[in-house]
């Protein structure tokens, strides 16, 4: 994915099947440990509502919307979080992402 990650909030996340599952509300990097620079979105939050977040690896952007190869179920399934403050996700929650979209955490 070549878009610069600030630019993708407030797009539509799209799931595999090209069906829009919610709006991009922030963007958030992995640890520089998981070695996963695409990042997660977070869709469905608000300021105090928890919110599900989309792994973006192997995600595009096509006429203003990101599509994941994640089918909707995976992605309403997906863990909740917390909304947070700053920019990167804990070990804890970007573990738990990782895990939930490609079956394991992903190794250091």
């Amino acid at each position: 994915m070549t878009t610069p990650h600030e630019e993708l909030v407030g797009h539509a996340l799209h799931a595999r099947d090209g069906r829009t599952v919610g709006r991009v509300g922030a963007v958030y990097q992995y640890p520089d440990d998981l070695h996963a620079p695409d990042g997660a979105v977070e869709i469905g939050g608000g300021l105090l509502r928890r919110a599900h977040l989309v792994d973006l690896q192997d995600a595009e952007v096509v006429d203003g919307a990101v599509t994941v190869p994640h089918d909707r179920q995976t992605i309403n399934s997906a863990p909740h979080f917390t909304p947070l403050v700053g920019d990167t996700l804990s070990e804890r929650d970007a573990a738990k992402v990782r895990e939930h979209y490609w079956g394991a955490a992903q190794p250091a």
